[in-house]
């Protein structure tokens, strides 16, 4: 009987067959750590925050200046602080039956200095209505202040000349356009007179059919 001879494991170990496979399970190993090494970690995404929002009043539509303010006008939306002017209104704020000083557009954030002051009216006696009045001519509109006394003319194409629309009534404000920079703020045409009902129609008529300009009376 053939006797087979054992040969010891040192000897298997230490064969060109064996040592071949430990390098190249060596150098797999190796390639393998590389690669984990330098692969950029992924990060999981992170959920985007959204800024906070307040509630302020809008221009439900496109407002132009000399408009009283009515319940269908205004809206509430979100705005950003970002989106956000200053003295912007909130809704609960009492602007029903204040003028718009200037064009809005519709969507516009409703400032406090788009509308004239929520006292105006408040303060007018019985039958006397706060009248927003369009001039033609803007440096007519820078003379004036709040307190002057005025005739206000209105001027028709092919008219021979001016008319007296409105005799001695007196200047409630003058509307300011905003100004986004540090220059001071200007006239935008518009004034705002103290009127009988009858005399407010007269002037609405006038504007209707011409342009309209003021001469300042004395004191």
């Amino acid at each position: 009987m053939p006797v087979r001879t054992l040969l010891p494991l040192s000897s298997l170990a230490l064969s060109p067959r064996w040592l071949s496979a430990r390098r190249l399970a060596a150098a797999l190993l190796a390639a393998a750590a590389l690669i984990l090494a330098v692969a950029p970690v992924t990060q999981p995404p992170t959920a985007t925050r959204e800024p906070p929002q307040s509630a302020v009043l809008v221009a439900a539509q496109d407002l132009p200046a000399g408009r009283t303010i009515g319940t269908d006008d205004l809206r509430s939306a979100e705005r950003t602080s970002a989106q956000l002017p200053d003295g912007a209104l909130t809704p609960g704020m009492d602007v029903v039956g204040r003028v718009v000083t200037g064009s809005v557009r519709r969507g516009e954030v409703m400032t406090d200095r788009r509308l004239l002051g929520p006292g105006l009216s408040a303060s007018l006696d019985a039958g006397v209505v706060a009248s927003p009045v369009r001039l033609v001519d803007l440096e007519v509109a820078a003379l004036l202040r709040a307190g002057d006394r005025v005739d206000i003319l209105a001027a028709v194409q092919d008219a021979p000349s001016a008319t007296v629309v409105a005799a001695g009534v007196v200047v409630l404000a003058v509307p300011l356009a905003e100004s986004e920079d540090s220059r001071p703020a200007e006239p935008i045409g518009l004034v705002v007179v103290a009127v009988d009902q009858d005399t407010a129609a007269r002037l609405a008529a006038a504007a209707a059919s011409g342009t309209l300009t003021a001469t300042l009376l004395p004191p």
